[in-house]
């Protein structure tokens, strides 16, 4: 009798689809970490994390992790809210500063003895925001650019974790997260001299050469808008496929 024949198997990306349960309890990192949406009590040392990586941290994305709202309407897009219908109600009742801070999303990796070995902060950008508010035409792109592009404001790993792919395990589930959400570009910039090109080139991203531009408004209004680094930075990107 014949053997019948099996059927190859689909490849699999290998990550299943976030929940905001699973985001608040945890999905799994490198070496038993834990990478997770970071909760009031650890702002601190979240903070202390981050401006290691970055000394140009907004005050009120901070004050915001430390009183639970950093975050929080990413983590319920998760589930059934409607990024949109949230933002243009604040944005109608002027409160566009506490919903960049509800629109970020700050992830921290817990190690195994549940300390916290790195953390990752994502913003949307007022930068782009505020060029997005002088395209031509009648849409509000300043409000559709906060939810469909996100900056990767800082990346920290505590200095005796590094170089286990904790970095890494928060850059993935980053980018999983927002396009999940369907955010369409991810960006970031870091100090030149640090050299970091290669790394972030090696994790699908793009780097900018200096004094390179990315349009960026093409794609939201059919009008190019572009967005270069800052003196002394290299900017590296990803648009969702």
């Amino acid at each position: 009798m014949a053997k019948k024949k099996r059927k190859k198997a689909r490849p699999s990306s290998g990550l299943s689809r976030v929940t905001a349960q699973k985001l608040v309890e945890g999905l799994p990192g490198p070496g038993g970490t834990r990478i997770r949406y970071a909760v009031p009590e650890e702002a601190a040392v979240v903070t202390d994390l981050l401006k290691t990586a970055s000394e140009d941290l907004e005050t009120g994305h901070l004050e915001a992790l430390a009183e639970g709202r950093c975050g929080t309407w990413l983590r319920d897009a998760l589930g059934s809210a409607q990024l949109t219908e949230r933002l243009v109600r604040a944005a109608a009742a002027g409160e566009l500063q506490a919903a960049a801070a509800a629109l970020s999303l700050p992830l921290v990796a817990q190690d195994r003895d549940g300390q916290l070995a790195g953390a990752l902060l994502s913003v949307p950008s007022g930068a782009i925001a505020g060029m997005a508010s002088r395209l031509p035409g009648s849409m509000p792109y300043d409000l559709i650019s906060m939810l469909k592009y996100a900056k990767i404001k800082a990346l920290a790993v505590r200095e005796d974790a590094r170089g286990r792919g904790t970095a890494t395990a928060l850059l993935k589930r980053c980018v999983q997260i927002h396009w999940q959400l369907d955010y369409l570009l991810l960006f970031g910039e870091f100090e030149t001299r640090r050299g970091l090109g290669p790394y972030y080139e090696r994790r699908g991203f793009t780097v900018l050469a200096p004094g390179g531009m990315l349009d960026i408004g093409t794609v939201l209004a059919g009008t190019p808008m572009r967005l270069g680094a800052q003196p002394g930075e290299t900017l590296f990107y990803r648009w969702r496929r």
